[in-house]
């Protein structure tokens, strides 16, 4: 009931027992009763004996409206990592349901609120609803790792010795699911109560409160602290992105859509016009990393500025028309199946898109490919031979994806505890081994599944090798998601062994997003605020304009 990791379902529980001769353990409260006002409750989580995080919780008080407010605070420790933060505001009524409230990270923040019969939900961009009526379904909400929450749903229901059940609903944006408990044991006068959860959970009660939470098969163990003190971080909620078009810029802007095929989601772009342009002229196609981010190379949550938009600028105030476009479900696209097949389609409409626009000679096409996009531009270049004549890979993958997988997989390793490190190898190895075997995917790469699948088929070296047209290499040596050197490695070997005509250009002190890195690279470190370095931008836009100058 606190966000812990799904597993097995209560066994041994006769569910034909005679619910008649249930009796109240606990009675039902209302949320005003639960705590005086100010009061704090403190949680710390424990995995296998290691400390892993703490999780707080505060009755505010009643608000003006007739209800009552509470506040979380998370804070989530990982191995050679910041710790992740989060906050939340619930607002209940007097009789403990919903009326609003929010999650709130440096990455992301949804808000939510009771309309009727549904919870809306806001990233701020998209709303979605779930069915809500507590009236009509026994119902609790909770977010993840609040445990003042799971300790609220326990006090707001009776805790009865017949079979517990009701909806649970996620305030973190997951699936509601059917939650149901049973009382293992109590005291007479049920000051101390032990519950087994269908999250396979031992839930122990004092005096109407948790004082701890045991999930066996994970090995995770909460514990009420003693004497609890809120925390004193505050969280700013994630950062808010947008683009200007620069003071220096000599070109327009004009939004695009790109036709495509009746089923496929609408996909919204635009066109970077150089204003001195006399006639048709060169033009570029930008395509982005893994199809996760907008036409201006913002991305995420946690909302992160990969810097693309940079690049593409630069190269209209050099005089190139460039298009460059919002991903699926990023921007103005609608969403769509989220595999790599797929997003080589929408670059193929891209490039139709971009081919036939007036100020475009169809002659001098070059497709730029950032990260995994690389493998795209490739693919469009292999498979529209007559409409691409110039092909950039900036940090792309030269070795199969599985092989890099497993490269990532084991540099993270190195940064965890020795004691834990083998088991975490082992997991680590079962989890690739049924990605790339379609065996199972963990709940959370569920949404990147089919890209996954797909992507482990494609050979660069391959398509490196039906190149008919000039290839530039661009790597950062501080980049982490490719291997600075094997990969840019095994392309060249490729364009070597077909004689495709290129260059490699390295970038010592750049990472993947071609950003200086004074340290060592990681997710985190995107979050800090740098720029693409203007040498690296200076010698893509003298390659473009070279390579698609009139012979």
């Amino acid at each position: 009931a606190a966000g812990c990791l799904p597993t097995p379902p209560i066994e041994g529980v006769d569910a034909e027992a005679d619910e008649s001769k249930a009796r109240t353990v606990l009675a039902a409260r209302a949320p005003g009763e639960l705590y005086a006002k100010g009061e704090v409750r403190g949680f710390t989580m424990r995995q296998g004996g290691q400390r892993i995080g703490s999780s707080w919780g505060r009755y505010v008080g009643a608000t003006p409206s007739g209800g009552h407010l509470f506040e979380t605070r998370i804070e989530l420790e990982l191995p050679s990592r910041a710790p992740v933060r989060s906050a939340g505001e619930l607002e209940l009524d007097a009789r403990g349901h919903v009326v609003r409230g929010f999650e709130r990270s440096d990455a992301a923040e949804l808000s939510f609120v009771r309309d009727g019969d549904v919870l809306r939900f806001s990233d701020g961009e998209r709303t979605d609803e779930i069915a809500y009526a507590p009236d009509q379904v026994d119902t609790a909400v909770m977010a993840h790792s609040a445990i003042l929450h799971a300790e609220l749903m326990l006090g707001l229901h009776a805790i009865t010795t017949g079979e517990l059940g009701w909806r649970l609903v996620s305030l973190s944006g997951r699936a509601p699911i059917e939650w149901s408990a049973r009382v293992l044991d109590s005291t007479d006068d049920g000051a101390r109560v032990r519950l087994q959860t269908s999250l396979g959970e031992i839930v122990t009660l004092e005096e109407g409160r948790i004082a701890s939470i045991e999930v066996l098969d994970s090995q995770l163990q909460i514990t009420a602290e003693p004497k609890p003190v809120w925390p004193s971080f505050v969280i700013a909620g994630p950062r808010k992105l947008g683009y200007a078009l620069p003071n220096d810029a000599r070109f327009g802007l004009r939004e695009l859509e790109l036709p495509g095929k009746i089923g496929e989601p609408a996909l919204a772009g635009e066109l970077l016009i150089p204003r001195a342009q006399d006639g048709p002229g060169p033009a570029v196609l930008f395509v982005s990393a893994t199809g996760m981010e907008d036409r201006h190379g913002f991305a995420g949550p946690p909302a992160v500025d990969l810097g693309s938009h940079e690049i593409t600028d630069a190269l209209a105030n050099a005089g190139l028309v460039v298009l460059r476009f919002d991903e699926r479900g990023r921007g103005k696209s609608e969403p769509g199946a989220l595999g790599f097949l797929a997003q080589v389609e929408d670059a193929k409409r891209a490039l139709a898109t971009l081919s036939v626009q007036p100020e475009v000679d169809p002659d001098r096409i070059l497709v730029i490919g950032h990260g995994e996009g690389g493998l795209r531009a490739l693919v469009l270049a292999s498979e529209r031979v007559r409409d691409v004549h110039a092909v950039a890979l900036l940090g792309t993958p030269g070795r199969p994806y599985e092989e890099i997988l497993r490269a990532q997989a084991d540099g993270q390793l190195a940064r965890l505890p020795p004691e834990t490190r083998e088991q975490a190898r082992t997991q680590q190895k079962q989890m690739i081994d049924d990605l790339v075997g379609g065996k199972r995917t963990p709940p959370e790469l569920e949404p990147q599944a089919q890209w996954l699948r797909e992507i482990f088929a494609v050979r660069p070296a391959e398509l490196v090798a039906r190149l008919k047209v000039p290839l530039l290499l661009a790597q950062g040596g501080k980049d982490f998601e490719v291997d600075p050197t094997a990969d840019p490695e095994a392309l060249q070997r490729a364009a070597k062994r077909a004689k495709v005509k290129h260059e490699l250009r390295r970038y010592p002190g750049l990472d993947h997003l071609f950003k200086p890195e004074p340290q060592t690279s990681s997710p985190d470190r995107y979050m800090v605020d740098r720029r693409v370095d203007p040498s690296f931008i200076a010698d893509l836009v003298a390659w473009a304009l070279r390579v698609s100058s009139k012979r």
